[in-house]
């Protein structure tokens, strides 16, 4: 069991903080995401071998996402191709690598992998985060709110 603690209304941190390893998030479907590190010793290139059709893995006591979570993005989709995926653990949301029917790429988004726009669940514009096809696949260079906490 996981329990998230995270601001209702994120907003920017002043001081960024990097992900660590473990759990950064969590879907819609109660599965946690993890950054774009491998387990102490391992290269999550090699890891890649081991992810399911779905683009997920289990490590230790939990089955965790470190890609874009594919049937989340297939079956969660609107007419735009837009699905909204989860949260990262600063409260901030994460969507698939699709925006207004547009894949969004690397260019579109900022060191942390996301950016500030309408969507369809905060028509007043939110920053968020892209999940899409390019490392680091989530999540960039930390969180770009205040991070909360994470017990087991």
């Amino acid at each position: 069991e996981i329990t998230f603690k995270s601001p209702r209304n994120p907003s920017e941190a002043s001081s960024k903080s990097a992900t660590s390893l473990g759990p950064m998030g969590v879907a819609v479907n109660s599965v946690v995401f993890f950054n774009q590190e491998a387990a102490p010793g391992d290269d999550i290139l090699d890891e890649l071998n081991t992810f399911d059709q779905y683009e997920g893995h289990p490590a230790g006591d939990n089955y965790h996402y470190h890609l874009e979570p594919v049937w989340l993005t297939t079956h969660k989709s609107d007419a735009d191709n837009e699905a909204f995926i989860g949260f990262l653990l600063d409260g901030f949301p994460v969507y698939g690598p699709f925006e207004n029917g547009v894949a969004i790429t690397n260019d579109d988004l900022d060191d942390y992998h996301g950016h500030v726009s309408v969507t369809p669940d905060f028509p007043n514009g939110i920053y968020h985060y892209h999940a899409n096809q390019e490392y680091p696949w989530i999540n960039g260079d930390g969180y770009f709110g205040d991070k909360g906490t994470v017990t087991r």
